[in-house]
């Protein structure tokens, strides 16, 4: 396992987030992890969202203490002003890390949906392993797995679940973001941003 692309909205990033890089730290500890963070996903475009700049400081201050020389916030995704198609950014970072095998890390909850991607089957060509997460489906309880999908090609990871989303933080108020285990400064971050967001509309 040389190179994993662990792609998303990040929006906001959050402990399950960090779950997955410290998963996929312990599964593959000699592989190089690239986490990317998306402006415009092509299922997400009508989602609330952060500005770019805000995204970012939230993935540089929440994934603190996890980022190193095999740990990588790569801003080639949220850098963009259009959608974000993950069979073009595999191919950039093929480019990026030349006669290296990729793998890409998706969650449970998109695997059943994955033939919605653009270019799926080149995708499922040029990566070596599709890493699958566990959203719902408790270790070591089988997950079904697409006919569309190379059994060979399918690693399902047996993580903890965390059952934590984004879109759960974004329709909590500030009050009920220390229940959801942000880091604190985390949570600073997304008040000050919050209450800018507020300010500009009053």
């Amino acid at each position: 396992m040389d190179v994993i692309l662990f792609g998303g909205s990040f929006n906001p990033p959050h402990i399950g987030h960090r779950h997955v890089i410290t998963t996929i730290q312990t599964e593959f500890p000699q592989a190089k992890l690239y986490v990317c963070p998306n402006f415009v996903s092509p299922f997400k475009q009508k989602e609330r969202k952060f500005t770019k700049e805000e995204i970012w400081n939230l993935c540089l201050t929440e994934f603190e203490g996890l980022l190193s020389p095999k740990v990588i916030l790569w801003d080639e995704e949220i850098k963009q002003n259009q959608i974000s198609y993950t069979i073009e950014t595999l191919h950039t970072l093929q480019t990026k890390e030349p006669n290296q095998s990729l793998s890409l890390v998706i969650g449970e909850d998109n695997l059943m949906s994955f033939q919605e991607w653009k270019s799926y089957e080149e995708i499922l060509t040029l990566i070596r392993s599709l890493l699958v997460v566990r959203r719902f489906t408790k270790p070591p309880e089988t997950i079904p797995c697409p006919s569309f999908i190379p059994k060979t090609k399918l690693i399902v990871l047996n993580n903890a679940l965390v059952p934590m989303s984004s879109t759960h933080i974004r329709n909590h108020t500030p009050e009920e973001w220390e229940t959801f285990s942000l880091l604190p400064n985390t949570r600073s971050l997304l008040l000050s941003y919050r209450e800018k967001e507020s300010g500009m509309k009053s």
